[in-house]
């Protein structure tokens, strides 16, 4: 009986090494992964257009009268039917605001890269994500 316990034993300290060194290995891809992001072009793309669209001027006055907009339409929302005359004036002059700041050259190349780059997110999540299963999982977590 003493041999069996023992045998178990060393069983679980086995499974307990591999599943820290799996653990150790799992944190040291993920730093990888987390370095290649960064230094992806894609992504430092992005986050230089990100950095251009926040300082200029002309961008952040659309994007304020969008939000301003944006705002009040929920407003008239709160007191109107959203087919009423009231609501209807707003939503037309949000489209108009919205299109003004989509339209811009430079949030177009901010959208064209941010495609870009969530189309890597998603190759990267398919990845990681095609092997799991449900049944991996306890219930309820």
């Amino acid at each position: 009986m003493q041999t069996i316990f023992y045998h178990n034993q060393k069983n679980i300290f086995k499974n307990v090494y591999n599943i820290f060194g799996m653990k150790k290995n799992i944190y040291q891809l993920a730093e990888s992964l987390k370095i290649e992001l960064q230094n992806d072009p894609r992504i430092i793309a992005l986050n230089q257009l990100e950095e251009k669209m926040n300082q200029d001027e002309e961008v952040m006055r659309l994007a304020y009268q969008k939000d301003l907009l944006a705002s009040e339409y929920s407003d008239i929302l709160n007191h109107f039917d959203r087919d009423s005359e009231p609501a209807i004036k707003i939503q037309k002059k949000l489209y108009e605001a919205k299109k003004a700041l989509d339209e811009h050259p430079l949030v177009q190349q901010y959208l064209s890269a941010y495609k870009e780059v969530r189309e890597l997110y998603t190759q990267i999540n398919d990845i990681l994500l095609t092997d799991l299963s449900p049944s991996l999982c306890p219930k309820g977590k």
